[in-house]
C-alpha cells in the first residue's frame, strides 16, 4: 500500500495502554495507516518522506477548556496582564484612549488586571480609577479571571439603564463601579455586536496562534465571549469557516449558558452534544455555579480568611437542579463550573439527582476547575462516573494567594490532581485562556513540578505532582475521552485520524523545570501540516 506521508527517523510515542513507541509513523487520507521501525519505513511506497530527524512525536495536543474568541477579543483590546499598578492601568488607558476615534460612544474594553500584582495599592480597580482615564468614552476593564471588573462613571450609567439589569442588581457595586459573575456581561449587551466576518477573523487569529503552540483540538466557551453573546451568529461563523476549508483545529463548543430559559431555547431548537462536522462540533451544555478565588466569589463551605462571606452562588440548588435536569433528561453533556468546594458539592447533589431519576446514561457528566473540594467529593464523583475538566497552570499563580484567602486545612484539599487520577477519576488539562496561557508546555511542567516556570523547588504541596506520563495524557487521551474521540484521538495508533504534535526534544527525558522552554517543531491535524517552525 502507497501512502500519503511517512515521518521518520522519530521518537513516536504512543500514547495507548502499553504506551509503545515507534521510528516512524505513515499517513493516508488523514489516518493512521503505519507504524514501525525506521528499516520498515524506509522500505514503504510513500509519495512524500519526511525526516524527523530525532524529533518527539507525541498525539496532538487538545486544550479541554479556554474561550477561543475571548482570547482573540483581548488579543485586539488592551491586554494588561503584565500591569504592574493601577497608575500603569491608568497611564496605557490614557495613551489608548488618545488615539481611539473621535465616535466617544465606542466603548475602551481590557482585560487582565490582577490587584495581587499591583505594586502599592493591593486592591481592586474601581470606576474613580476609570474615570481617570476618561469620563466621555464608557470603559470596561475584567479581571484576569473573567469574574469581576471595573467599569467607569459612563459605563454604570449605561449598565444601570439596561432593562437586564435589575436580574443582577446584587452583583453591582454602584459606589465603586465593580461588576461580579453574571453582571460582567451586562456591559456585552451595550457594545456594538460584531458582524459574522469580523467573528470569523478573531477565530482565524486564535486558531494561528493555537496550531503554533501545538494544538490540534479545543473545546471552547464562546457564547458569552462576546458584545451581543449572539450564540447563532458564533455558530454561523465556524460553520462557515469549516465549510470554506479554513479550519485547521478541531473545534468542540461548549455551549455556554447562564439562565434556565436561554439553555432551554438552545436545547428546545435541537442542538444537542455530537452534532457538527470535523472541525466544529455541539459538545457539553456549559454552565455555571460560582465565581473564582480571586474575585472572592468561588463558593466555599467555610468563610474566607477574615471575612464572613463565603462567596456567590450563581444559582441556588434549585435552580442548579432544574438546569441539570432539563440538560440531562435532553441527552445533553454537561459541564459545570465550581471551583469552591461548596459549588462542587451542589454540582454533584443535581447531578446525582438527575441520575436517580433517569438512570445512569454515558453522558460524561463533568465538573470544570475543582480548585477546592469536600473530603469525600472525588469518591462521590467516581460513584457517580463524573469526570474533571482541571488547569494545573492555575498553581502557580494561585498558590501565595490560597494560602491568604483560605484556612489551613481547606489548603490542604485544594489542586489536588494526584489524589483525583488515584481516586479513578478521568480528568483532562485545559487552560481558561485568556485566563492564562494555552502553552501546553508550560501547563505540562506545571503540574509536573507544582512551581513557577522560573523557580526550582520541591513544590507547592509535592504529594499532588503528577508523573510526565500522567500530565500529557491530560491534553491527549483524556480529553479525548472527555469528547467521545477516544477511539478515533488522543493516541498514535493504526486507524485513528493522524492529529500529531512535534517537539524539538524528547519531553519524557528533559529536566523537568525545563518541559515549557521545548520547542514545537510541527502540528499536523488529518495528516496536514498546519504549522511548522
Amino acid at each position: 500500500m502507497t501512502v500519503d506521508k511517512i515521518f521518520y527517523n522519530g521518537k513516536i510515542y504512543s500514547i495507548d495502554d502499553k504506551n509503545q513507541t515507534y521510528e516512524a509513523v505513515g499517513i493516508k487520507e488523514g489516518k493512521i495507516v503505519f507504524l514501525g521501525s525506521l528499516e520498515e519505513a524506509l522500505k514503504k511506497d510513500a509519495e512524500e518522506k519526511v525526516d524527523l530527524k530525532g524529533k518527539t512525536v507525541l498525539p496532538g495536543f487538545v486544550d479541554s477548556h479556554l474561550h477561543m474568541l475571548n482570547y482573540a477579543f483581548v488579543r485586539q483590546a488592551y491586554g494588561m496582564f503584565g500591569a504592574g499598578s493601577i497608575e500603569e492601568v491608568i497611564e496605557t488607558g490614557r495613551k489608548i484612549v488618545s488615539g481611539m476615534a473621535e465616535d466617544a460612544d465606542k466603548w475602551l474594553y481590557g482585560r487582565g488586571w490582577n490587584e495581587e500584582n499591583f505594586k502599592g495599592e493591593k486592591r481592586p480597580l474601581t470606576r474613580f480609577d476609570l474615570d481617570r482615564i476618561s469620563e466621555e468614552r464608557p470603559i470596561l476593564f475584567i479581571r484576569v479571571c473573567g469574574h469581576k471588573a471595573a467599569v467607569n462613571t459612563k459605563a454604570l450609567k449605561i449598565i444601570m439603564g439596561l432593562h437586564q439589569t435589575k436580574d443582577y442588581i446584587e452583583q453591582i457595586d454602584q459606589q465603586n463601579g465593580i461588576l461580579t459573575e453574571a453582571s460582567v456581561k451586562l456591559c456585552y449587551n451595550a457594545m456594538q455586536e460584531p458582524a459574522v466576518e469580523d467573528i470569523k477573523e478573531m477565530i482565524l487569529f486564535a486558531q494561528r496562534d493555537l496550531n503554533a503552540a501545538g494544538i490540534t483540538g479545543v473545546e471552547t466557551d464562546n457564547f458569552l465571549s462576546l458584545p451581543g453573546r449572539n450564540s447563532e451568529r458564533i455558530m454561523r461563523a465556524y460553520k462557515e469557516l469549516e465549510k470554506e476549508g479554513k479550519l485547521t483545529l478541531r473545534i468542540r463548543e461548549q455551549a455556554s449558558f447562564t439562565s434556565y430559559e436561554h439553555m432551554k431555547e438552545f436545547i428546545d431548537k435541537g442542538y444537542r452534544t455530537g452534532q457538527g462536522g470535523e472541525y466544529y462540533t455541539i459538545g457539553p451544555v456549559k454552565l455555571y455555579e460560582d465565581g473564582s478565588l480571586g474575585a472572592g466569589t468561588a463558593l466555599m463551605n467555610e468563610p474566607y480568611m477574615g471575612t464572613d462571606s463565603c462567596g456567590i452562588a450563581v444559582h441556588d440548588q434549585e435552580e442548579t437542579d432544574r438546569l441539570v435536569d432539563y440538560a440531562y433528561k435532553n441527552d445533553m453533556q454537561i459541564l459545570i463550573h465550581a471551583i469552591g468546594d461548596k459549588a462542587s458539592d451542589m454540582v454533584c447533589n443535581s447531578y446525582e439527582r438527575a441520575i436517580e431519576k433517569y438512570g445512569q446514561k454515558n453522558k460524561r457528566l463533568a465538573i470544570n476547575h475543582l480548585q477546592v473540594v469536600s473530603k469525600d467529593l472525588f469518591e462521590r464523583m467516581k460513584k457517580l462516573n463524573i469526570a474533571a475538566y482541571i488547569q494545573p497552570v492555575f498553581v502557580a499563580g494561585d498558590m501565595d494567594m490560597i494560602e491568604r484567602l483560605l484556612n489551613p486545612e481547606a489548603v490542604s484539599r485544594s489542586y489536588m490532581w494526584k489524589t483525583m487520577k488515584e481516586s479513578g477519576i478521568v480528568s483532562g488539562g485545559g487552560s481558561d485562556s485568556p485566563v492564562e496561557s494555552f502553552d501546553i508546555l508550560e501547563n505540562i511542567q506545571i503540574a509536573v513540578t507544582r512551581d513557577r516556570l522560573d523557580q526550582r523547588t520541591s513544590g507547592w504541596h509535592p504529594q499532588e505532582k503528577l508523573t510526565v506520563l500522567e500530565a500529557v495524557k491530560l491534553f491527549t487521551i483524556n480529553n479525548a475521552f472527555l469528547s467521545f474521540q477516544e477511539d478515533r484521538r488522543g493516541s498514535i495508533e493504526i486507524g485513528k485520524d493522524a492529529d500529531l504534535t512535534v517537539l524539538d526534544e524528547d519531553i519524557f527525558e528533559a529536566d523537568p523545570h525545563e518541559i515549557c522552554k521545548i520547542k514545537i517543531s510541527k502540528t499536523i491535524v488529518a495528516g496536514r501540516e498546519v504549522y511548522s517552525a
